[in-house]
């Protein structure tokens, strides 16, 4: 999938917008695709991000979780979580599935995360859960030539 256009969608957030991915270009736009709110790898994943999303900003970088929960019942997630960023509600991985990241035989995301350029192509792509660290060193990279 690596310098793909990446697949447009249109999901329901837990703040209770529609994400459009198109709507998004300009900025760097971080998937977290994950199988299930309240496990021990999904939290430590995303509050990893959590932690790093304002730095993420700082590089005009968004962030979304992405699992196929209602997003009511991840919005409640986020809350007690405290993550500072949305999760967007794919019912029945469909979009998941257009990013080969989800597991079929279980019907659930698998970890996935993924970096769409501002100009919309798929600029990172990696399973499992790649650190934050990382992340960002590769949006800094992306982005030095065009400051230079």
């Amino acid at each position: 999938m690596l310098n793909e256009t990446a697949p447009d969608f249109a999901l329901e957030a837990t703040n209770g917008e529609q994400v459009k991915l198109s709507s998004l270009k300009g900025a760097f736009v971080v998937l977290v695709f994950y199988p299930a709110n309240d496990t021990p790898t999904c939290n430590a994943q995303l509050a990893e991000m959590s932690l790093s999303a304002q730095e993420l900003l700082a590089r005009n970088a968004l962030v979304f979780g992405v699992n196929t929960a209602s997003a009511s019942r991840s919005g409640d997630y986020c809350l007690r979580k405290r993550l500072t960023f949305p999760i967007l509600s794919d019912p029945g991985g469909a979009v998941a599935r257009q990013y080969k990241a989800f597991t079929a035989w279980i019907g659930l995301n698998r970890r996935t995360v993924v970096v769409v350029s501002p100009e919309g192509s798929i600029c990172f792509y990696e399973k499992g859960k790649p650190p934050a660290s990382k992340i960002l060193a590769v949006i800094d990279n992306l982005r030095a030539p065009a400051e230079a």
